[in-house]
């Protein structure tokens, strides 16, 4: 799990920086019709999605009340930033155990 703790605090802290420096160079809700307005631009959306969606079936398996649409309003809002915090959770949270990583209190 060490190395999967290693890939989450790397991409926590790229994601993070990255929406940092953006925002510093533009306002997304006046540019973001730019990213689709292309075909590979509709797929990088499309693929991001459907990946968010994949995510956001394990938190619903997960989690449970308000933990639950708190992780997923995060989700949406700020993308694999929170996918990334939410693993360096169910790390922390499973104590190396992989069932639990998966399956949280339902283990």
């Amino acid at each position: 799990m060490s190395i999967v703790r290693t890939i989450a605090y790397l991409s926590t802290l790229i994601m993070g920086g990255i929406i940092i420096w953006a925002n510093s160079q533009s306002n997304f809700f006046e540019n973001a019709g730019e990213v689709a307005s292309t075909p590979w631009g509709l797929v990088t959306l499309v693929d991001l999605y459907i990946g968010f969606i994949f995510v956001a079936i394990w938190i619903l398996f997960r989690e449970e009340g308000v933990r639950r649409i708190i992780w997923l309003l995060g989700l949406f809002f700020l993308g694999n930033l929170t996918t990334a915090i939410y693993i360096l959770y169910c790390i922390k949270s499973s104590r190396g155990n992989l069932s639990k990583f998966f399956q949280g209190e339902k283990y």
